[in-house]
């Protein structure tokens, strides 16, 4: 099977000069947890719920803490809660001033549409990331993959 039968083409994109509250709204809205970034059309990033947890905090202990409660099941822990209360008022100005182009990955991992789907999950799995853009011979986006886009894969195949 090859990316092009299982990516996502209508992809939901931001800009490098959105606002980190502005990108948070987009990734509410359209149920996601990250997005290419295009500058006129042009990829030059992507940008993630992790990218905005790690620019947000100081402290590499909270913001680590705060990662591991997104991509785990179980409660958030307190140390995590109290780091957060304490500097609401300075992330809030921080989800305002910060923009996209400062808070995103500048060198996203891409495949091509030809390219088998073990290419894009081995990349997933080397990089330690949930999604893959799909980009043209030209560099342009085309799609993104997903790691729920694989899982949905495995339910389809019944194994």
């Amino acid at each position: 099977m090859l990316v092009a039968d299982l990516m996502t083409d209508d992809v939901v994109t931001a800009s490098p000069t959105m606002t980190l509250k502005d990108v948070d709204h987009l990734f509410t809205k359209h149920g996601i947890s990250g997005a290419p970034v295009l500058d006129d059309g042009v990829l030059v990033g992507v940008i993630s719920q992790s990218d905005v947890i790690r620019v947000l905090y100081d402290h590499q202990v909270a913001t680590t803490e705060v990662s591991q409660f997104l991509l785990s099941p179980f409660p958030i822990p307190l140390p995590a809660l109290e780091e957060i209360s304490r500097n609401r008022a300075a992330i809030a100005d921080r989800m305002v001033e910060m923009t996209v182009g400062e808070a995103m990955t500048s060198a996203p991992v891409t495949v091509a549409p030809a390219d088998e789907i073990s290419v894009a999950a081995n990349a997933m799995v080397e990089q330690r990331l949930h999604r893959v853009l799909v980009t043209d011979a030209g560099g342009a986006l085309v799609g993104i993959l997903s790691a729920l886009d694989l899982a949905a894969l495995l339910i389809d195949a019944d194994i």
